[in-house]
C-alpha cells in the first residue's frame, strides 16, 4: 500500500513543491498550510508520516511539532522537520523524529523518508519525545555504544563529547573487533560508525555486515560522515542506518543534537526488544499447555507433520504414541479437580523425563497425551511405549493438601503406530494417518483391560 504523507508548510510555493516531489515517487501526499487544516486532515485519515516545513500561517513550526508529539493521539506518527542547521536541536527537542535542511536534495529527502517509513512499520517503534528517552534506561544496565572511527583520536573525541552529555558504556573498536564481538554474542545496543574507516565507504560495508548478523542486526546504527562526503548520507540511510551525523558533530549544539538522536535510537531499540520478548512469550503461550508446560495440540500437529517430512527426506521411520490415563474421571470425582491437575502435571513430567530429547511430548486435551519419535522403528517405539507406561505406573502421585493429601496410583494405556522408512504421500497425510492408527490402537488397549501397549498394523497413506 502506498504510504500517506501529510505535508505542512505555511508557504504555498514550498508546500506545493514538496508535494510534487513526493508525489513523483508515488506517495499519497496531502498538503496543508494552517494548523486548523492539519488537525482536520488528521481527523479524516491517519498519515504514515508528517513533514513540517516552514511555520504554518497560524503557528510556528516548532510549536506544531511539539503539539503533535505531545498529543497521545498522534505521538506515534513520525515527524520529519525541514529546518535550518541551527534549529536542528530545537526540532529534535520538540519531538521530531528526524530533521533535514530546508534545501535538501531529492536523493537525501527520499532516502530519509524511506528510512523513517521502514522504521515506523513496526508498532513497537513508536516515537518518543526527548523527555522520555533518558528515562528508558533509568532502571536497566547502561546502554553499550560501540565507536568505530577512522582513527583512535577521532574515536576518543567522540567518546569525550558523548560521555559528558549522556549515560552509556562507550567502547572503541576496529571493524574486525566489532564483527568478532557480534559473532560471539557480545553485541552492542548502538554502533556509531565512520563512513570511511580504512578505505572509502568501508564503514557502509561494515554497517551492511553488522545488520546481516543474527547477533547485531537489532542494534541501532548511526553513520558519521565527513562534510565533503555528504553524498554517502542517502546511501547509509537506505542501508539501514537510523541516522547520519557529521563526523565532527558540529560543535556543542551539534553534539547535543547527536545525543538526542542517539537517545532516540536507543529508546526505539529498547521498545523493539521489549516487543520481541513479548511476541516470543505469546508464541510460547500459544504453543504450550498452561497446566503441564507440554506442547499443546496447536503446536503438536504441525510438528508431527514436520517429523513426517524429515523422515521422508532422511528415509527413516518414525513412531507415534497415543497415551491416555486410565479411569482418570474417577480421580476428579473422588479427590477433586486439584488432585486431577496434580496427576496431570506429574504424569506430564514423567513423560517428558522419559522421552528426553528423543522426541515430542504434547498434551492433546484432557488426560490424553501424544508422543512422536523421529528415526525410530517398531522395536524402538515398543520399548519407549513400555518405558512410558511403567513411568506412569511404577510410582504413586502425591496429592495436594487441598485434596486431602496422600498418594494415588495411576496407570496409562498406550497405542503405538509405526511408520516405516520409504513411506509415500504428503507429510501431513502421513502424520494424520499415523495419529488415527495410534488412536485406534489406544482404544484397543482400553478394550483389552487398560494399562497396556497395543501396536497398530501399518497402513499406507493414500
Amino acid at each position: 500500500m502506498t504510504a500517506r504523507i501529510l505535508v505542512a508548510d505555511g508557504t504555498a510555493t514550498a508546500r506545493i513543491t514538496l508535494k510534487v516531489r513526493l508525489s513523483a515517487v508515488c506517495y499519497d501526499v496531502v498538503a496543508v498550510g494552517a494548523l486548523e487544516q492539519l488537525t482536520a486532515q488528521l481527523a479524516m485519515a491517519r498519515p504514515d508520516l508528517i513533514i513540517i516545513g516552514g511555520g504554518l500561517s497560524d503557528c510556528p513550526a516548532i510549536d506544531v511539532c511539539r503539539q503533535l508529539t505531545s498529543d497521545m493521539r498522534y505521538a506515534d506518527i513520525p515527524v520529519l522537520m525541514l529546518v535550518r542547521p541551527e534549529a536542528r536541536l530545537a526540532a529534535l527537542q520538540a519531538g521530531a523524529t528526524a530533521t533535514l535542511g530546508a534545501d535538501v536534495e531529492d536523493q537525501m529527502l527520499m532516502a530519509r523518508v524511506r528510512g523513517i517509513l521502514r522504521d515506523s512499520q513496526n508498532p513497537q517503534e513508536a516515537q518518543l519525545g526527548l523527555a522520555e528517552a533518558p528515562a528508558a534506561f533509568s532502571h536497566v544496565a547502561l546502554p553499550q555504544i560501540v565507536l568505530i572511527a577512522d582513527s583512535i583520536g577521532r574515536a576518543l573525541r567522540w567518546r569525550q563529547m558523548l560521555s559528558t552529555r549522556m549515560a552509556g558504556r562507550f567502547d572503541i573498536r576496529d571493524p574486525d573487533e566489532a564483527l568478532g564481538a557480534a559473532a560471539s554474542g557480545r553485541t552492542a545496543d548502538l554502533y556509531l560508525i565512520a563512513a570511511d574507516i580504512r578505505g572509502r565507504g568501508d564503514g557502509l560495508r561494515l554497517l551492511s555486515e553488522l545488520r546481516s548478523r543474527q547477533g547485531s542486526r537489532d542494534a541501532g546504527f548511526v553513520i558519521a560522515i565527513a562534510p565533503e562526503r555528504e553524498e554517502l548520507a542517502s546511501i547509509a540511510l537506505d542501508l539501514g542506518a537510523g541516522d547520519v551525523l557529521s563526523d565532527t558533530f558540529g560543535g556543542a549544539s551539534g553534539a547535543q543534537a547527536a545525543v538526542v538522536s542517539l537517545q532516540r535510537l536507543l529508546s526505539r531499540k529498547t521498545k523493539s526488544d521489549q516487543h520481541r520478548a513479548e511476541v516470543q512469550r505469546h508464541m510460547v503461550w500459544a504453543m504450550t499447555d498452561p497446566l503441564t508446560g507440554l506442547s499443546n495440540r496447536r503446536h503438536a500437529l504441525p510438528k508431527l507433520a514436520e517429523i513426517a517430512r524429515d523422515a521422508m527426506i532422511s528415509k527413516h521411520g518414525f513412531c507415534v504414541l497415543a497415551i491416555d490415563l486410565d479411569h482418570f474421571k474417577s480421580v476428579n470425582d473422588k479427590h477433586g479437580h486439584n488432585a486431577g491437575d496434580a496427576v496431570l502435571v506429574e504424569v506430564a513430567q514423567r513423560l517428558r523425563n522419559t522421552v528426553g530429547g528423543a522426541g515430542l511430548v504434547a498434551r492433546m486435551g484432557g488426560e490424553e497425551f501424544l508422543c512422536a519419535l523421529s528415526d525410530c522403528d517398531a522395536d524402538c517405539g515398543l520399548r519407549m511405549a513400555e518405558e512410558l507406561r511403567r513411568a506412569v505406573q511404577d510410582k504413586p502421585v502425591a496429592l495436594p493438601g487441598l485434596s486431602g493429601g496422600g498418594e494415588i496410583r495411576v496407570t496409562a494405556s498406550v497405542g503405538l503406530a509405526t511408520v516405516p522408512s520409504g513411506g509415500d504421500g504428503w507429510p501431513d497425510q502421513i502424520a494424520q494417518l499415523a495419529m488415527e492408527r495410534a488412536d485406534r490402537a489406544l482404544r484397543s488397549a482400553k478394550a483389552r483391560g487398560r494399562n497396556r501397549v497395543v501396536s497398530a498394523p501399518f497402513e499406507q497413506a493414500a
